[in-house]
């Protein structure tokens, strides 16, 4: 009898959490909008009038200032009328100008910096969010799995989760689906491209990943957190497997399966990677068509990628990279497969693209991202995502 009543309240409760999901996840997005556009953006004016684009302490360019506030004011107007090619030709010749002042200063190309990196035990929980989480700096720890267990390839997961849903972009027709996951591992590319599964949804995986370990990285007033959302990222195939792209939340990126090569870019030299003015707000992705290396296939035409300074380091099964919201990256596999697991969190951090936060606000697809994600947090079934082929933007046009 005692069962009986708590298996009611409980399904009692499970009832108004639904009905108040959406309505509370509505009013939490309202709030950290104000916020956001009271505190972070001062009601834009610091957005579209401040050179730089988000926190200091990382070099800046001699790109100029009026240059700067050209190309925000030119994808402020593709980015709100949803037509990228708005003003297409005031672009260029801007662009051509800054290619000009890098030129006449001297500025060279391809500059490699040097990121972190650390041995296992090497740094806390809590040296590392002070250091690097909180200011925006992007690290490697090397071993942070230990022996990355052989097990974790593609094959044998899909043996142990057959039936775990897997968005893909279906060559065929151009458009995202789900798929099982033993159809991609069958497939072989053969007629998808996969691109991620939700952890979410299949509560085993953080298990099987151990997962929990990461949440001592990112605490919330001294406690730890959960990520919001986490993936396994699906990567098949030798060679160039994500072009440049950046996104809204900080990355904490376990490598599974595979070695790749990363390149990572600050969102300070967004603007010489031709940020393409497309999509609800969550990602940025740049706006050429990529090499068999990820760098523009027409250099002629697309010049300024060469002087954005870059982070070039490789990342072997059991290595972990962090790097902050809104960072430029792309990966090529030096192996037939490179799975990872990317979490992402929201522990405080520096503003690193503000610019970027801004046109957020100015996007529907961010407000309605945000609720459903707000709202399935509420539920507790963050695994509804899954079934949402939307939620997870993609540039098809790639492939």
């Amino acid at each position: 009898m005692e069962l009986t009543g708590k298996a009611q309240e409980g399904t009692w409760v499970a009832g108004v959490r639904n009905v108040l999901a959406t309505p509370l996840a509505g009013v939490a997005t309202v709030l950290y909008a104000i916020w956001q556009l009271v505190t972070e953006q001062q009601f834009f004016l610091r957005t579209f009038f401040f050179e730089r684009m988000g926190k200091r302490g990382v070099a800046t360019l001699p790109l100029g200032y009026g240059n700067v506030l050209a190309l925000k004011s030119i994808m402020l107007c593709q980015h709100l009328s949803h037509n990228p090619d708005l003003l297409g030709e005031a672009r260029r010749r801007t662009e051509q100008r800054i290619l000009q002042r890098l030129q006449n200063y001297g500025v060279p190309c391809r500059k490699v910096l040097s990121i972190s990196e650390y041995q296992p035990g090497e740094i806390e929980p809590d040296r590392f969010y002070r250091e690097h989480v909180k200011l925006s700096v992007p690290c490697v720890l090397r071993g942070f799995a230990g022996h990355a267990s052989t097990d974790w390839t593609l094959a044998r997961l899909a043996e142990r989760f057959p039936d775990t849903v897997v968005q893909a972009l279906d060559k065929r027709s151009k458009k995202m689906i789900n798929a099982k996951l033993h159809q991609i591992a069958e497939d072989r590319r053969r007629d998808f491209i996969p691109q991620q599964l939700l952890l979410d949804q299949n509560p085993a995986f953080y298990k099987y990943f151990s997962i929990p370990r990461s949440h001592a990285y990112f605490p919330v007033m001294g406690r730890p957190s959960k990520p919001v959302l986490s993936y396994l990222i699906l990567g098949l195939g030798a060679g160039l497997n994500a072009n440049y792209h950046c996104e809204e939340g900080p990355n904490w990126y376990l490598a599974v399966s595979g070695s790749k090569c990363w390149t990572l870019i600050e969102s300070e030299y967004s603007w010489l990677l031709y940020p393409a003015a497309l999509g609800n707000g969550m990602r940025r992705f740049a706006g050429f068509s990529a090499d068999d290396q990820g760098e523009p296939k027409d250099r002629d035409t697309f010049p300024l990628v060469e002087y954005a300074p870059r982070y070039e380091f490789d990342l072997h099964p059991g290595d972990v990279l962090f790097f902050p919201a809104w960072m430029w990256h792309k990966t090529i596999n030096l192996n037939e497969e490179g799975l990872g697991i990317t979490c992402r969190y929201t522990a405080p951090t520096k503003m690193s693209n503000r610019y970027f936060r801004g046109l957020q606000l100015l996007s529907g697809g961010f407000w309605k991202s945000c609720v459903e994600v707000i709202s399935c947090s509420i539920r507790g079934n963050m695994g509804d995502l899954a079934a949402d082929t939307d939620h997870n933007e993609q540039e098809t046009g790639l492939y």
